[in-house]
């Protein structure tokens, strides 16, 4: 017997979670069973009674349906672990996923994302929107997180920049009234294409006080079922198919219209109605009577039929097609960041990391990448820009470097990496222009720039000594950035790394550059590291690229990093050297050996860097 969970095991966390509010809600009603507690699942299964510690994939007895009775896929297959995935009943989750899966769509949306179980199946450019959201599980894919409602979102007047392309494939799962999700129709369909497909959850509640407009029981559907008579009955051109997916109920609508304006120009007199009780039904066989739900063996098929058109009409018109925005220009650099528990810190580096701060490039021409290594609250930023991301690594560490590595392989576009391992450092304003630059004078160059400390001493130092993210603050503000971007200069400190100044060979940086030959020739951050921080993983890559043979080294005279207090190993006031440098040697089996190594240097020093150019001449 194949384990249940063996093709999608990130639905178990989801559907165990629905199962324990399914138990609350409903005692014993709708299935035969009895409340969850104890980690033990009772109930009259198959004609008698069984008891099953929970969960259990493999190796338990296989459960199957009295008759006469329908067991819920939460009781029987979810709770007991061990039903046949062809025998138990088809959920959401599948149905979204096997959506994604057989449509391929070039970007999702999702309105309504809570915790994430479903934003998680989507495999390309993402948008999640929700007032509420608490994402619990990994976001592989490119995703841009929106803690806002669906109304606010779609009345902002960049919502075209921000998505960047029509909406190809969309998932309406908000508050779940029926004039909502109604509203939530009329804006994807706005900014999606004719072949694009939004999918409806909540539409088949199994008791009627599921349906209930105000929130009786755990689960809850709400109305939003009346939104498939209503739109049945103004825009009869749509295509709109209902699955008889568990509990909730499937809607797929294709054949969209996005100049349409019915349900805008007739959404008083709807409002209206809905308010009178219109497009209501009494029972649950009444509200399957109208939907007419086809069964789930047939969503597959129907599909496939979909995705057949929707590839037939892409190649007819090819030569017309309009390529979506995030795909129109590849960009020449990507920036990787690293960011764990950096609310304070993040959006500055954010904001420095992006236009209209960063100057000489054109957006389109670099993407930012801001890769949250499992934050306790996921990092969000408002109004992120259309060629930046904030994604969830998929397999948080304590250690940096894996993170790093797999944003570089799995989802960085450019031809050139810039690493940032450290969220917290702010960028000068012509960091990444300088570092195009130099890459286009020597393509195989390693082009990196030196760092800064915010505040009067590096802060190893000047944390114990009382400084922090107040007295930090302060000092930001009172220099004007960003609109001085070189006020930075005069608040800051050589960084202990930077510490020997321009000539005198640093030992890491915050912001370096490498062609991706070069990474997949050379390798990127050695995953052996896994002390907090990335331990030396930094120093190590640092010193793997300067000293290689026929290196070509260069060092930005004009930028660099400004490092902002947080919860780090370079301002908690404690050495750890000690134990880093100990992990160095027990992988490398000798110790830590600072770089020798020569370079070319670019750009010209600017006003406020005055005083460290004289210390590096002293130094």
């Amino acid at each position: 017997m194949s384990s249940l969970w063996s093709s999608k095991p990130s639905h178990k966390d989801a559907e165990f979670e629905e199962a324990n509010k399914h138990f609350e809600a409903n005692g014993s009603r709708g299935c035969p069973r009895q409340p969850f507690k104890n980690n033990h699942f009772s109930g009259t299964i198959g004609g008698s009674s069984a008891t099953q510690t929970t969960p259990k994939p493999a190796g338990t007895e296989r459960l199957t349906a009295m008759s006469g009775w329908r067991v819920c896929v939460y009781c029987a297959s979810t709770l007991a672990g061990s039903v046949n995935k062809e025998d138990r009943l088809l959920n959401y989750l599948d149905a979204l996923g096997l959506t994604h899966e057989t449509l391929r769509p070039a970007n999702y949306c999702e309105i309504g994302c809570r915790l994430g179980y479903s934003l998680a199946l989507s495999r390309v450019p993402a948008i999640g929107i929700d007032p509420d959201y608490e994402i619990k599980v990994a976001l592989t894919a490119p995703t841009r997180l929106f803690n806002t409602t669906s109304d606010s979102f779609f009345a902002r007047d960049d919502v075209a920049q921000i998505l960047g392309a029509p909406i190809d494939l969309a998932f309406i799962d908000g508050l779940h009234l029926v004039e909502f999700a109604l509203r939530d129709f009329m804006n994807l369909e706005k900014h999606a294409s004719p072949d694009s497909v939004i999918v409806i959850d909540d539409l088949l509640p199994q008791h009627m006080d599921y349906a209930s407009r105000q929130r009786n029981t755990t689960i809850w559907t709400g109305d939003v079922y009346r939104l498939i008579p209503i739109l049945r009955h103004y825009r009869p051109d749509l295509d709109i198919r209902v699955y008889d997916v568990d509990m909730k109920g499937f809607g797929l609508v294709t054949r969209l219209d996005p100049s349409s304006d019915v349900l805008t120009a007739n959404y008083g007199a709807i409002e209206a109605e809905i308010l009178a009780g219109k497009w209501s039904f009494p029972t649950v066989a009444a509200i399957r009577d109208h939907m007419q739900p086809r069964a789930t063996d047939l969503l597959a098929n129907d599909l496939g039929i979909i995705a057949a058109q929707r590839a037939t009409k892409a190649s007819m018109q090819s030569d017309r097609r309009v390529v979506p925005a995030l795909s129109q220009r590849r960009p020449r650099l990507s920036v990787i960041i690293c960011a764990y528990e950096m609310a304070r810190e993040a959006p500055r580096t954010i904001l420095s990391a992006t236009a209209p701060y960063q100057k000489g490039l054109r957006s389109d021409e670099y993407e930012v990448i801001v890769v949250d290594n499992g934050s306790s609250t996921p990092l969000t930023y408002e109004n992120l820009p259309p060629n930046a991301q904030i994604v969830r690594a998929p397999d948080p560490r304590q250690s940096p470097v894996f993170a790093l590595n797999w944003a570089a392989r799995e989802i960085a576009k450019g031809e050139i990496l810039l690493f940032a391992i450290d969220g917290a450092r702010i960028f000068s304003e012509r960091l990444i222009d300088e570092s195009v630059k130099a890459h286009g004078r020597m393509e195989d160059a390693f082009v990196f720039s030196l760092s800064w400390h915010i505040g009067p001493k590096v802060q190893m130092q000047s944390v114990p000594e009382g400084y922090g993210a107040e007295i930090e603050d302060g000092l930001i503000r009172a220099v004007r950035w960003p609109d001085e971007s070189d006020g930075l200069f005069g608040i800051s400190v050589f960084a202990g790394s930077s510490s020997s100044g321009f000539f005198g060979g640093i030992t890491e940086s915050n912001s370096f550059s490498i062609s991706r030959t070069l990474f997949d020739r050379h390798g990127g951050f050695d995953e052996r590291f896994t002390s907090p921080g990335g331990g030396l993983a930094n120093l190590e890559i640092f010193r793997r690229y300067v000293t290689r043979p026929d290196a070509r080294n260069v060092c930005l005279l004009s930028e660099g990093t400004f490092h902002q207090v947080h919860d780090s190993v370079a301002t908690s006031g404690k050495n750890r050297w000690e134990a880093f440098a100990s992990e160095y040697e027990a992988i490398f089996g000798g110790p830590y050996l600072r770089p020798s190594y020569h370079c070319f240097y670019q750009g010209k020093p600017r006003a406020g860097m005055v005083p460290f150019f004289l210390q590096s001449l002293q130094g």
